[in-house]
């Protein structure tokens, strides 16, 4: 649990509200107690917990559940507050840990390396480009339907992709921060890459003029998805949702639009991120 805050980037502040926007409860203080090892969560702690770092998919909250219910069942099994309690027989304090370490690795999203050796996310100057199609890069294009006439995110061959130059940009201070993905154009100025919600191009991105704290349809995570040879892939994850940025329909052609759309961890969910000059 606590690799998997780590991960998160989320503080204990921001898990709670998380939860709380999805209708879960999930104290702050509470939290800070199990991930101490304190205390055994309650199952509907832990759900809620999951669901507010992103896990959202029922089968890897019941491997969860199933992983709590074996330690809580280990002979000897945790009484309140039960890492800390000097009746814990040696052996059934050594399962729980075997058990806890097995239960975080096996279910943590595979990023191919542990954290100790996880890459920190590139930042300033950079090229994005799908993981699946190198040739191209994620820059200015159009909504193909024509609904749309505003620029948006889209795929095309990186001998085209600028202007507009490309820049991450850390949102806060600190470790975890997500970033803003802001478009410099000599002609039209800077612009931060933004969810659109509404139709016509809705779960689309496109480059708003105003890029603030507060909205976190314009903040996005970097997280390691795993490495290609040398070079580390990345997925896209706005601060906002528990979705991810992927190319639209699955769609390997030039054009393809970028869109926030379920995390499947899937290739066209995954970009290669590069400092450029």
């Amino acid at each position: 649990m606590r690799r998997l805050k780590e991960r998160s980037g989320l503080t204990y502040r921001e898990l709670e509200q998380r939860a709380q926007d999805r209708g879960d409860v999930l104290a702050r203080s509470t939290l800070s107690d199990v991930l101490q090892r304190q205390a055994l969560p309650r199952p509907e702690l832990l759900v809620a917990f999951l669901r507010a770092c992103g896990v959202d998919d029922e089968r890897e909250v019941a491997a969860w559940l199933e992983t709590r219910s074996r330690i809580e069942a280990a002979p000897g099994g945790p009484r309140p507050r039960f890492l800390r309690s000097a009746f814990v027989a040696p052996a059934a304090l050594a399962l729980l840990i075997a058990l806890l370490a097995t239960g975080a690795w096996l279910l943590l999203p595979d990023d191919d390396a542990r954290p100790s050796a996880r890459p920190s996310a590139p930042h300033g100057w950079v090229e994005i480009r799908p993981a699946r199609t190198t040739h191209l890069c994620l820059t200015e294009g159009r909504d193909r339907s024509g609904a749309y006439p505003n620029a948006v995110a889209a795929q095309r061959p990186c001998t085209e992709a600028r202007p507009p130059h490309t820049y991450l940009k850390p949102v806060r201070g600190g470790p975890g921060s997500p970033y803003y993905i802001e478009w410099h154009h000599p002609k039209h100025g800077k612009g931060c890459l933004t969810i659109r919600r509404a139709a016509p191009a809705k779960n689309m991105l496109e480059p708003w003029d105003a890029c603030t704290d507060a909205n976190t349809d314009q903040h996005f995570r970097v997280e390691p998805a795993g490495t290609t040879g040398t070079a580390t892939r990345y997925r896209l994850r706005p601060e906002g949702s528990s979705l991810c940025i992927g190319i639209g329909a699955d769609d390997t052609r030039p054009e393809a639009e970028a869109v926030e759309e379920p995390c499947t961890g899937a290739a066209d969910q995954q970009f290669l991120i590069e400092n450029v000059a």
